[in-house]
């Protein structure tokens, strides 16, 4: 496949919809290449089907997809934590368009604070990927792509719904394909639930504290982006800023203030026919300020992520070669002073993909330098083969996790003598794209070694854990006629290996089944749409002493074409108001409805 100018927005008919055209992934190589030729498992999202799911979080978004697991602290709003393929959830690397974004401190992006109605399109890319991103994606890697208007016209969206709920947001675009700027905004307020229903300590529980009262949360988001073309080279840029207020229930601290932003400048450059090139300047905040009222203190953490990344792109006629310079300084400060505030990675990677004898070859290496721990190398190998309809595929790769300033530098609970967390991976899959719609099917096993885990008899954190991840993970999707239906199931058995073989448990907040099936039926005006999301039971500790239950929820949808510009929505959440939670001591939310207006100048 040659090289070219790539802007993929993939084409999907509605909810879980199939392609009319071929879909291309940028994340799993990290260049544009096709879906069906990927040697990885992967699932896209695009803005139509962000639409008619009409989700307001990032977990509301991602939930049911094949590998995804979330567990959430109470509402919208509060602490979310997102597992891929059963690993930690600090083991997935999450970019926006390309910058790396998280806390330094705690190592994890602030996932209920990102605005869904700034997202266009998101790749999730399931399996090792720290042959080319390094650190951090031990179990995959889901990058957002912020939106873009089609056009120099203007749209909105306004909704309302349970709990106080308000939204709205709007966009516009100037300009043409050689010079333009697209503007977007989002607003989000809810009055909330109780969140936490802890008890004082001792003997206390949950949140250790009783406040039965609502938990509100507030977010505030904005996206520029503006671009530039000249010929076959190209300048952009983008900044985007969430500003979120959120009440929770907490022994010290109740309310917090935070601020959540990412930029970065891209110049890409296409030299010649088979060189491609492209520099990339990013920077991430995550900066949290937490108060009570009536307590004379505030916790601040502000950290900052800076990276640098060059990249190139040859065709050659034996294959094509990607290679490439990564650097990266995290930094924190606040009102905690750590060990130490700063450091910084180096980092070189390379890959290799051709075809021999019909097999499609993939290979991937990268060696990262740390000012902390020293050196770590990386490395992944693919194999595809058509074999009539079908694709097979099978990959082997290794994997890092960095600690975090947390584990490394917190004022006397850390340790700077921590190694890397590492892992091993094999995976093989099949897929196909038959006239009626698509099927796949993977299989993997990750052993994960050096996981770092609090010592009780020190008070610190050390390379103690061990653990196993065993899955099969399946997707059909279907259409006949005016109807679609969307089918994901998951099987997964994640184990800490810690002890002995008489002592092994599972690991907490993953449930070791999940399925979700969606059915849509398209009228000439009216799209009307069911899904049911089934999560099997999952303990809440690691002990294996806390036991949540399964659950199904059943979700209600239709979307109005009132005309060629406007859509009216309605949505009926948990629509049988099933009482569940995804974390011990917060409830997660019961029936829910909610209705949206969307305009857009041109479908």
């Amino acid at each position: 496949m040659s090289i070219r100018w790539v802007y993929v927005t993939s084409v999907l008919l509605g909810l879980g919809g199939l392609a009319r055209a071929e879909e291309v992934v940028i994340t799993a190589s990290r260049v544009a290449e096709s879906l069906d030729e990927t040697l990885a498992s992967v699932t896209i999202i695009d803005r139509a089907q962000i639409e008619a799911l009409q989700a307001r979080s990032i977990d509301e978004l991602l939930q049911g997809v094949e590998g995804v697991s979330f567990a959430r602290n109470g509402g919208i709003g509060q602490i979310t934590a997102m597992y891929l393929r059963g690993g930690e959830s600090d083991h997935v690397l999450w970019l926006i368009d390309g910058v790396r974004i998280g806390s330094v401190s705690a190592g994890l992006p602030a996932l209920q604070d990102l605005p869904v109605d700034l997202i266009e399109r998101i790749e999730i890319v399931r399996g090792p990927r720290s042959s080319l991103y390094g650190a951090d994606a031990m179990g995959g890697v889901v990058q957002i792509f912020t939106r873009r208007s089609a056009a120099a016209e203007p749209s909105f969206r306004v909704g309302a719904g349970s709990h106080g709920t308000r939204q709205a947001s709007a966009g516009i675009r100037f300009g043409d394909d050689r010079l333009w700027w697209d503007l977007q905004a989002a607003h989000l307020q809810t009055d909330g639930t109780n969140a936490c229903l802890g008890a004082p300590f001792p003997p206390g529980g949950g949140c250790f504290t009783s406040e039965p009262d609502r938990d509100p949360y507030e977010n505030t988001s904005l996206n520029l982006r503006a671009g530039y073309r000249v010929g076959d080279h190209e300048l952009e840029g983008f900044v985007q800023r969430a500003e979120a207020d959120v009440a929770f229930d907490g022994s010290f601290y109740n309310q917090s203030d935070l601020v959540n932003q990412v930029a970065g400048i891209k110049w890409s450059s296409q030299w010649s026919e088979a060189w491609r090139s492209q520099w990339q300047l990013g920077q991430s905040r995550d900066e949290s300020k937490s108060t009570r009222a009536g307590l004379n203190a505030t916790g601040i953490f502000d950290t900052r992520r800076d990276s640098v990344s060059w990249q190139n792109e040859w065709e050659t006629r034996s294959g094509r070669w990607i290679a490439g310079l990564d650097w990266l300084r995290d930094q924190i400060s606040g009102t905690t002073t750590y060990d130490r505030d700063t450091r910084e990675n180096r980092s070189i990677y390379a890959s290799y993909s051709t075809e021999w004898s019909g097999t499609r070859i993939g290979l991937s290496a990268r060696a990262d330098n740390d000012q902390q721990f020293g050196s770590a190398l990386t490395g992944s190998l693919a194999l595809g083969r058509a074999v009539g309809p079908l694709q097979l595929y099978a990959s082997a790769g290794t994997a890092f996790k960095a600690p975090t300033f947390n584990d490394l530098y917190f004022p006397g609970f850390s340790n700077p003598d921590l190694d890397p967390e590492r892992a091993r991976t094999l995976e093989m899959g099949v897929k196909a794209r038959p006239d009626w719609g698509s099927w796949s099917v993977s299989a993997y096993r990750s052993e994960i070694k050096d996981l770092v885990a609090f010592d009780f008899v020190t008070f610190t954190p050390q390379n103690l854990a061990e653990a196993t991840l065993t899955g099969l993970e399946g997707r059909l999707q279907w259409r006949q006629g005016d109807w679609r239906w969307d089918q994901s199931i998951g099987w997964l058995r994640a184990e800490d290996r810690s002890g002995d073989s008489s002592a092994r448990r599972e690991l907490p907040r993953r449930p070791q089944w999940q399925a979700r099936s969606g059915l849509t039926w398209e009228t000439s005006a009216v799209d009307w749409s069911a899904s049911v999301l089934f999560t099997g039971r999952r303990y809440d500790d690691l002990a294996n002493t806390v036991e949540l239950g399964s659950h199904a929820l059943v979700d209600l949808a239709a979307t109005w074409r009132a005309s060629n510009s406007m859509d009216v929505q309605l949505k009926v959440a948990n629509a049988f108001d099933r009482q569940y939670a995804t974390a011990n001591w917060y409830s997660a939310l019961g029936r829910e409805v909610f209705f949206n207006i969307r305009y857009r100048a041109s479908r």
